[in-house]
């Protein structure tokens, strides 16, 4: 069991976690099963397997060899019912490649909402670089990887930007072969090189949910229902009919003059009264008309 930074292959950065580093020295290798974290619920331990083929210490001669031949068919088949028992898993058909060559993949869904993928990839310098004892080196890498709330393009992103960092001091065993030249017009003028951004680019790492978390819940805001509410009802105003209208005609001539009696003074005038004067009982009228009151 070595510490996590002893690793030969690192995931990229946002993870997943290291837990641990399972090595294992053969006459002809090294093989480490590197272990990840897990945050998913299908059963099993996701981890990145490299075997770097090359010569070992005097003292590991006499074990056993690691098979050198390349990843097969048949052998990945075994590989893939081992990490996954039971779940339906389909190879894909589409040829990828990452920054050390071409690389395959299987992936199926796992318990619940955990999306599963077994990746591999077999990495050795072309043949043509092969030659006078020169670019012997051979990698396998394996990738099993499990994880909740994500897709399978999510994790793919881990095999386009992982990292080996482990090599041998020997020149004869590299295993990526003789390093490409520089494009032509780097460094010329009339080829301008722009400034580019991270989203121009796919499978950038950090775009996967780490592990180990669970991923971060989605707060949308509260939707409150607009409720329309209608105007106050005023009572109902009846109106009645207006009364209809009465016209008095306006009289076309004077009003006839009636005759008036004798007796009722005519308009205007003042009516003449006479004064009555009651006498005192004590007083006597005399003959002569005077009156003599006691």
């Amino acid at each position: 069991m070595l510490a996590p930074e002893e690793a030969l292959i690192f995931p990229p950065p946002g993870g997943p976690e290291i837990i641990s580093v399972i090595s294992r020295t053969y006459s002809n290798a090294v093989q480490q099963d590197v272990i990840l974290r897990s945050d998913a619920r299908t059963p099993g331990q996701n981890y990145f397997k490299i075997e770097m083929f090359g010569p070992q210490r005097a003292e590991d001669t006499g074990k056993d060899g690691l098979s050198s031949g390349s990843l097969r068919a048949s052998s990945i088949s075994r590989e893939i019912r081992s990490a996954f028992p039971g779940l339906p898993v389909s190879t894909s058909a589409e040829y990828l490649q990452n920054a050390y060559g071409a690389f395959s993949y299987a992936s199926g869904r796992g318990a619940g909402d955990d999306s599963c993928i077994y990746a591999w990839q077999y990495i050795r310098s072309p043949e043509d670089m092969r030659q006078g004892f020169k670019n012997l080196g051979r990698i396998n890498v394996s990738l099993r990887l499990c994880q909740s709330g994500v897709t399978v393009r999510d994790l793919l992103a881990v095999m386009y930007n992982y990292t080996i960092t482990g090599s041998y001091d020997a020149e004869n065993w590299n295993p990526y072969g003789t390093a490409q030249k520089p494009p032509e017009g780097m460094g010329r003028s009339g080829n301008p090189i722009y400034p580019v951004s991270a989203t121009e680019f796919p499978m950038q790492p950090g775009t996967q949910t780490p592990s180990g978390q669970a991923a971060a819940p989605v707060r949308r805001p509260a939707v409150r229902a607009n409720v329309v509410q209608a105007p106050p009802q005023q009572p109902a105003t009846v109106v009645s009919p207006a009364p209809a209208r009465v016209i008095i005609p306006a009289p076309s001539a004077a009003a006839p003059t009636l005759p008036r009696p004798a007796d009722v003074p005519a308009s205007g005038a003042k009516a003449q009264t006479t004064r009555v004067v009651i006498p005192s009982p004590d007083c006597m009228s005399s003959a002569e008309g005077s009156q003599r009151c006691n």
